[in-house]
């Protein structure tokens, strides 16, 4: 005689943990000219992004930190990141 094919028991002594977002990067890259553009933690959401290079507006400070279609309307992308040297591996 066989037994029934039982169900896996559910564990919740460790549950596992909900997955925060991804932060906001705050290396961009403009789009009109391709210069670096850094955006600071600390500076306010109405502020006005300007690019060092070229001085083109690219967007306010909250749609580079705002998910979905806000962050699509910035003229920057998100900067690849920063390549380790060798000798620092």
């Amino acid at each position: 005689m066989s037994e029934p094919a039982r169900r896996p028991i559910l564990s919740l002594k460790n549950p596992p943990k909900p997955k925060a977002p991804p932060p906001a990067p705050s290396r961009w890259k403009c789009k009109p000219c391709g210069a670096l553009v850094e955006i600071a933690a600390s500076m306010a959401d109405e502020e006005a992004v300007r690019c060092p290079s070229c001085n083109a507006r690219l967007g306010r400070v909250g749609q580079f930190r705002a998910e979905g279609p806000e962050q699509q309307k910035v003229r920057a992308r998100p900067a690849p990141p920063a390549a380790v040297p060798a000798a620092a591996r």
